[in-house]
């Protein structure tokens, strides 16, 4: 009994008189296949890397004059909250007061039922969150520090 196939000579190997291999011609694309696909991931590795903005360029204002350098990220830290309590106008008022006060310290206002609490500063440590609270211990004298993600913002302007 003898088999025909649709190969062309080309995929046939004689290794004997009376053994013929033949291969199918797919196998060398599998062969190929692994070339091909790590050549293609490196190539999409390069175009994601290409897109992507290296933290460490600075930013250059529109005169090329000043370079803003830096970064902002959010850590568990402290702050400290200098009023706790239901009513509205109360927590404004302490508010407006801080912000008078320390104009470059940032304030925040939370709502939770049923009461408002106004947290200041964004410290990455506690004794910096120490240091502050003992210079809001004469306006606000209730004050105390609590934990918080924070926000760090380390920027720097070079002229």
């Amino acid at each position: 009994m003898i088999a025909k196939a649709q190969i062309t000579l080309t995929d046939s190997i004689l290794v004997d008189e009376n053994i013929i291999i033949f291969k199918d011609p797919r196998l060398d694309i599998l062969d190929k296949r692994l070339a091909l696909m790590l050549k293609l991931e490196a190539m999409e590795k390069a175009e994601i890397k290409a897109k992507e903005i290296p933290l460490y360029k600075p930013i250059v204002s529109a005169d090329g004059k000043k370079q803003v350098t830096g970064s902002i990220y959010t850590v568990k830290g402290y702050r400290i909250v200098i009023y706790n309590g239901a009513d509205k106008n109360a927590a404004l008022t302490a508010k407006n007061n801080f912000s008078r006060a320390f104009p470059g310290t940032r304030s925040y206002l939370s709502y939770n039922v049923p009461s408002y609490k106004i947290k200041v500063g964004d410290f990455d440590n506690k004794n910096d969150a120490n240091k502050f609270l003992r210079r809001l211990m004469g306006a606000f004298p209730a004050s105390f520090i609590v934990p918080d993600l924070v926000t760090i913002k380390n920027i720097n302007v070079i002229q």
